[in-house]
């Protein structure tokens, strides 16, 4: 296998560069260069412009670019009329409110030019983040936009570079969707990723969040949905983890005014749940083996043999698991808030 130069420099910086190169070609001077080239990166240029203003038909003739401009990632000015940031993410995702503030400084950059603003991201970033990221009026470019752009070049150009980058996220892009070729306990971080991709489309939840939860004993990957109130600051939720792909019940209280009651609210949550289950027929649902103490305590748990197998995905049956225990969670959570409710 031949080496790749974004296999050795895998940052964002980069890629940042790569970007940046690819729009600078798409001015009409560097079409004597390499006219393909040129003529896929004016179809790159215009697909950005067309996400903020969908009937844009000019001829790209001139582009600048540059980057790192007031922190801006990536900047350019096409045909002397519109006006591009770029802020371009990995595996990485927008902190500091950074988004808003480089709009801000794009609007002044643009001396009246038509301001274009992207999101890249050829890494994968659960959905609720990407929707917050365009409620801040930023258009996102995912890996998926940009395959599908390159690709259809594939046989016509030859620039290594170009070559090389388009191999890597086309890469990326095929151990993202593995997942289900593969048993589940031989999956890897970017197959967690690719299942929770899977998730977000197939349940019917709206309140869908996944990450990466870093800490000392090594981190795992997190699914969590369905988060039910208990009182204006405490709520309850389901968690798949990857460690031991559980699914876990868990409850957050973040009520300081009973802090010192955290685990006698778990407690009370924990017999309740375990006694509807039993009601229900539930038998696998059983105690974690050990409780926190924290804000946030698991206080209930279903084993990965139990809903999500140890082989192949059975992606219509682990759907069916998840929505039997999500109706049995939202129904007991209202049977929980009437009986602690009730007087006694």
């Amino acid at each position: 296998m031949k080496p790749n130069i974004f296999d050795i420099a895998t940052k964002e910086l980069s890629q940042d560069a790569f970007i940046t190169w690819l729009l600078l070609f798409a001015d009409e001077g560097c079409k004597r260069e390499d006219e393909v080239l040129n003529e896929c990166a004016r179809e790159f240029v215009t697909e950005l412009i067309k996400s903020h203003y969908p009937n844009f038909d000019e001829k790209i003739t001139s582009v600048k670019a540059g980057r790192q401009r007031e922190n801006i990632d990536i900047w350019a000015e096409v045909n002397d009329k519109y006006f591009i940031v770029i802020e371009d993410k990995t595996n990485t995702k927008e902190h500091s409110n950074q988004l808003s503030r480089y709009r801000e400084a794009a609007e002044r950059m643009a001396e009246g030019k038509s301001v274009v603003c992207i999101y890249i991201k050829t890494g994968n970033e659960n959905k609720a983040s990407l929707t917050r990221v365009e409620n801040k009026g930023f258009k996102v470019f995912d890996r998926k936009n940009l395959i599908r752009i390159l690709e259809k070049y594939t046989d016509l150009i030859k620039n290594n570079i170009f070559i090389d980058f388009l191999e890597r996220i086309k890469r990326l892009e095929e151990k993202n969707n593995q997942f289900g070729e593969i048993a589940i306990t031989e999956w890897q971080g970017i197959d967690w990723q690719g299942f929770f991709q899977f998730l977000e489309n197939e349940l019917p939840a709206a309140d869908m969040w996944w990450d990466y939860a870093n800490n000392p004993s090594g981190g795992f990957w997190w699914y969590a949905f369905s988060k039910l109130p208990l009182t204006d600051k405490n709520f309850i939720y389901m968690q798949l983890e990857q460690s031991k792909a559980r699914l876990c019940f868990k409850v957050n209280i973040s009520d300081e005014s009973v802090e010192n009651d955290r685990r006698q609210i778990r407690y009370k949550l924990f017999k309740l749940f375990i006694s509807e289950a039993r009601k229900e027929g539930f038998f696998e649902i059983k105690k974690p083996k050990k409780f926190g103490k924290g804000k946030t305590m698991t206080f209930a748990v279903v084993e990965r043999e139990e809903w999500f197998g140890n082989d192949k995905l059975d992606r219509e049956g682990v759907i069916k698991n998840i929505l039997k225990y999500q109706k049995f969670f939202t129904e007991f959570q209202k049977k929980f808030k009437a009986d602690t409710q009730s007087p006694e």
